[in-house]
């Protein structure tokens, strides 16, 4: 049987045909149009030689084209990687080399791997050539539909492969809306979670809209043009809007907020719902396991009337998902006390791509090891603490970088902070935090030693930062989190300073 995934897909679209699908900038799509170009870019890719089990791999600009190939690729059944070219793009060739395609799609000049190569330019006149006939759903249930691959922030990207069936079951977590659908409004990558939740929003019959580049005063724009409006945010976007004065003080149109991929500062995530008044949600996750806890609307809106702390929390599990938290020897450990997130659901990696290595290392008796460090609360709520890997040792002392970041960021003229460290000659590593100036406030030694003192009085000595350095901006994956290898090894953009 073809994969329901992508056949769930081709119906929606027949069933909301003559309605708007896919917008960007003045161009809309309805979905017998989306459908009819999925239709001819699936036979552009078939005689390019793309079929079932075929790997492509599409390197682009943050554009609408890139998610009808996406389905089209779907529909043939084909192994796809996709790669949005952004600044923190790198490790471009080793993914192209690791990810096998018979076809590299590109938009940009990428490395030569030995696959063929056609620009997505050339590969859309070629298919606006061809008569929109359908063509068979050869994807089957078990077939790898996705390899997606990780930051690559503690070595080498790794491919996380996912199945159709993987795919589906996490679509099925996918809201419904009540009443008219909001429009999706995708302001992040569309190679990371914003592609699939555009998929998600047009299987329900809503309308998605691509917003390339991002900037504040377009997005209120687009919120008042297409309102009602839902969107996904990493919380370095959030804080962009809360901090520009044309969005600053609402955005009209914007009914629905999700967030993700990081940690969010919970004092500016009360501010957020407090000026948007919009629903908020949370979604924990990770590109092996797909969304694994949820805060809700109603969670947030509880943390507004008396329960702070849940700001601060990842939510709880998600229907169909199994977590539980144990101890380094794989033990279950009790509500408050910390340990790793171990989780098991049917929307899960199959494995990473070609690493059997790395999977005897993950992957346990059905359950797969996140990697993350975090405690639950009498209610079943999840906080997350750290990464088991992100963690500094200071004269023999493990320190965890989490922590010390949330106790930076509690300064109230540190708008950002993120911790790594760097070699020392005299305690092996040394703590090196890196604060971004809220609004308002200009850097100084004075503000870096107070908030390096407030990281003292939370945690202890140890845990204080050896280097401040204050920067313009801190440094994100393509999936929205602090990129630790750049600030290990890289040249901060602003001065630096003690900070003991």
């Amino acid at each position: 049987m073809p994969a329901a995934y992508v056949t769930d897909l081709v119906e929606a679209f027949q069933d909301h045909s003559g309605r708007p699908a896919l917008g960007s900038g003045r161009r809309v799509l309805t979905f017998e149009q989306a459908l009819d170009e999925v239709w001819r870019l699936a036979g552009a890719l078939r005689e390019l030689g793309v079929g079932r089990a075929t790997g492509l791999a599409c390197v682009s600009g943050n554009r609408l084209e890139t998610l009808l190939v996406r389905l089209a690729a779907h529909v043939l059944g084909a192994r796809l990687t996709h790669v949005v070219i952004e600044s923190a793009t790198h490790h471009l060739a080793h993914i192209l080399a690791d990810c096998r395609p018979e076809l590299v799609v590109a938009d940009t000049p990428v490395p030569d791997t030995g696959a063929r190569r056609i620009t997505l330019d050339d590969l859309l006149r070629s298919a606006a050539g061809r008569p929109a006939e359908p063509v068979p759903v050869a994807a089957r249930e078990e077939d790898i539909a996705r390899v997606t691959y990780t930051s690559g922030t503690t070595g080498l990207p790794k491919g996380v492969a996912s199945t159709f069936a993987a795919l589906r079951a996490r679509a099925a977590r996918t809201r419904r809306h009540e009443g008219a659908e909001p429009v999706f409004v995708s302001v992040t990558s569309l190679a990371q979670r914003a592609g699939g939740r555009c998929l998600e929003h047009l299987l329900a019959g809503g309308r998605a809209e691509i917003l390339d580049p991002f900037d504040p005063p377009g997005f209120a724009a687009v919120c008042a043009r297409l309102a009602p409006v839902t969107t996904y945010l990493l919380p370095s976007t959030l804080y962009r809007l809360l901090d520009h004065p044309a969005t600053a003080d609402g955005i009209p149109g914007l009914v629905s907020v999700s967030y993700g991929s990081s940690r969010i500062l919970p004092g500016r995530l009360e501010e957020a719902l407090r000026v948007y008044g919009a629903d908020f949600r949370q979604g924990y996750g990770t590109n092996e396991a797909a969304v694994i806890s949820r805060l809700s609307p109603a969670d947030h809106a509880a943390a507004l009337d008396g329960r702070p702390h849940l700001l601060a929390s990842a939510g709880r599990p998600v229907p169909g998902v199994e977590l539980s938290l144990r101890d380094g020897e794989g033990r279950e450990v009790p509500a408050g006390r910390c340990g790793e997130v171990w989780t098991r659901s049917p929307a899960m990696m199959a494995g990473y791509w070609h690493r059997p290595d790395l999977d005897a290392e993950v992957l346990r008796d059905g359950w797969l090891r996140t990697g993350d460090v975090g405690h639950r609360d009498e209610d079943g709520y999840l906080y997350l603490v750290d990464r088991v890997d992100d963690m500094i040792v200071v004269a023999g002392d493990n320190i965890h970088c989490g922590p010390v970041e949330a106790a930076l960021s509690r300064h109230p003229a540190v708008a950002q902070a993120a911790v790594a460290g760097r070699e020392s000659a005299v305690t092996g590593e040394e703590i090196h935090a890196f604060l971004m100036p809220a609004a308002g406030h200009e850097p100084s030694d004075r503000i870096a030693a107070e908030a390096c003192r407030l990281v003292a009085d939370a945690l202890s000595q140890a845990h204080r930062p050896a280097v401040v350095h204050w920067v313009d901006h801190i440094p994100l994956t393509p999936s929205g989190k602090p990129d630790k290898q750049r600030l290990r090894e890289g040249t901060p953009p602003r001065s630096t300073g003690p900070g003991t």
